[in-house]
């Protein structure tokens, strides 16, 4: 599988696993209708899920992550 595939499907996933979690949860919490509650946990999914991009250092192609709650880049 080519680096900037892997990284777009890790994007997908960590997004997705997020927006779950806080769409359930926020929704026994807070009593807001469906679209609101969808952009709410959007955007919180998007703020806090990690980053994942393809990078080429030497010649090779590589996956790295960054988060939030890390500082700088590891690579997957």
């Amino acid at each position: 599988m080519k680096p900037k595939t892997k990284a777009l499907i890790l994007n997908l996933i960590a997004f997705m696993t997020l927006f779950l979690v806080f769409r359930f949860t926020l929704g026994y919490v807070i009593p807001v209708s469906g679209l609101w509650l969808s952009l709410i946990c959007a955007v919180i999914a998007s703020i806090l899920a990690p980053k994942f991009a393809a990078v080429k250092e030497d010649g090779k192609e590589k996956v790295l992550m960054s988060s939030l709650f890390t500082k700088g880049h590891k690579e997957v």
